[in-house]
């Protein structure tokens, strides 16, 4: 395939901001999957340009390199060569700018299994029933073949996750020492106040810096969420009520995890039934005004459903870091 001018690709102007290349990205990510063009040969040619184009084109030094020299400029991201579509994909929430104190997001490979089970399959989970029934009609030796690879799968998670968690403690507890230490070795009261306003005026400058990213102030607020939900419960829980004190702002935790699961599921769910009427509705016959109008859907709902999965990820993972922090 020919290569295209990047801005044309993301179907935008030279003049478009940053953050309106982010939003292009996202909405035909969505699109141009190839998980959801599988009957498209360039599909994953497709989405690999997609992929180069928003790599050169959201980062200020190769977007001068770009309007500089052109498609030709040396040390461009090739469009044969580019990263896995997954990693770019989960890479739309936050950017590396958020590895320190979130980590690697998953959610673009969690979410491309999601999209490839059908609603009832999705209905089945949501309700705690046994999505795989056709596990009947396996073997003993397939079923067990089966299970295997699954534990496999699921030890290799649980290795990545604790990986993870340790990783951003680390970074957590050297960043609050910077905090801890200077009030503790202050001479006086007046001292250690300078130094609370003076790291409240450090974390001001990072917020700052962060909200700049994309879905960054969203991020923001899942991560200040859990580390407010969790000082309260630490204090409570070693406070005057003790016990008592800990247990209300344990059961108030839960209930905002059950309800952003349930969030989270439906999303999922919005999003297959837009696929499912798209699909429909080019098998029998529809217009490109429709169609356009299905896909944009799809777009919005995608996205909307990816970061609902990638908050529900990222506040379960902030929840111990924060208790192992605390503890």
């Amino acid at each position: 395939m020919v290569a295209r001018n990047r801005y044309d690709v993301l179907q935008i102007p030279a003049s478009a901001t940053t953050e309106e290349v982010k939003r292009a990205y996202r909405k035909l990510a969505i699109k141009l999957h190839p998980d959801k063009n599988p009957n498209d040969p360039e599909g994953e040619e497709k989405f690999k340009q997609l992929a180069a184009a928003y790599q050169v084109l959201s980062d200020p030094a190769l977007r001068h390199k770009y309007n500089e020299f052109g498609p030709a400029t040396p040390g461009l991201p090739s469009e044969d060569g580019i990263v896995d579509p997954e990693e770019v994909f989960g890479g739309i929430f936050g950017g590396e700018r958020f590895q320190d104190i979130i980590g690697t997001i998953s959610i673009g490979r969690d979410m491309k299994e999601a999209l490839q089970k059908d609603s009832g399959e999705l209905e089945k989970e949501a309700n705690g029933k046994d999505a795989d029934a056709k596990n009947e009609t396996l073997t003993p030796e397939q079923k067990a073949a089966k299970e295997a690879e699954e534990e496999r799968k699921e030890k290799e998670k649980e290795k990545e996750r604790e990986e993870r968690v340790s990783a951003l403690v680390e970074k957590l507890t050297r960043k609050l020492s910077i905090y801890t230490e200077s009030v503790a070795t202050a001479s006086d009261e007046t001292q250690a106040e300078e130094a609370r306003a003076g790291f409240r005026e450090i974390v001001r400058l990072e917020a700052e810096e962060l909200k700049a990213e994309s879905f960054g102030v969203e991020l923001l607020h899942a991560v200040g969420f859990v580390y407010a939900a969790k000082s309260r419960h630490y204090l409570a829980a070693n406070g005057l009520f003790g016990t008592i004190g800990g247990m209300f702002h344990a059961a108030s935790s839960s209930f905002h995890t059950v309800r952003e699961t349930v969030s989270t599921v439906r999303a999922a769910l919005e999003l297959k039934s837009v696929f499912e009427e798209l699909e429909k509705a080019e098998e029998q016959g529809i217009t490109e005004e429709r169609k356009r109008q299905l896909e944009e859907q799809a777009a919005e709902k995608g996205m909307r459903a990816l970061f609902k999965g990638a908050k529900l990820e990222v506040e379960s993972v902030i929840r111990e870091v924060s208790d192992r922090t605390l503890h």
